[in-house]
């Protein structure tokens, strides 16, 4: 009994595993490196990579007569614009709301109502 209070007393690093203790020691390395590893095959004309910079030169060679964000397709409310998503749906309503279906003007509105008591209860200056 005695001689198990004494390895209790003393821990039980006799008992942990080689690599544990040859990590903690840092008597060797576990992991080797044989040879170095081969380069990635990078595909340089994906959809991302070569649309990037687009619109880098159209002041330059366009003689500044377009602005790059009236080359953007996107909706009219949206263009050039910046802003959370309460400004945008609140800029969306007063730019189509009179045009959109009922279903959609509904969704919309609850989403402006959400967004406005979230805003108001949680918000950065709050």
């Amino acid at each position: 009994m005695a001689s198990l209070f004494a390895l209790f007393r003393r821990g039980l690093s006799a008992f942990k595993p080689l690599a544990l203790r040859e990590f903690s020691t840092g008597s060797s390395c576990l992991i080797r490196m044989h040879a170095i590893p081969a380069p990635k095959q990078i595909d340089r004309w994906t959809e991302k990579r070569n649309m990037f910079g687009i619109y880098d030169n159209i002041g330059i060679l366009g003689g500044f007569r377009a602005h790059p964000k009236d080359l953007i397709v996107a909706p009219v409310w949206l263009k050039g614009w910046r802003g959370n998503e309460l400004q945008r749906c609140i800029r969306k309503k007063k730019m189509v709301g009179d045009r959109m279906f009922t279903e959609d003007q509904h969704n919309l509105n609850k989403r402006i109502k959400f967004l406005y008591r979230r805003f108001n209860h949680y918000g950065k200056h709050r």
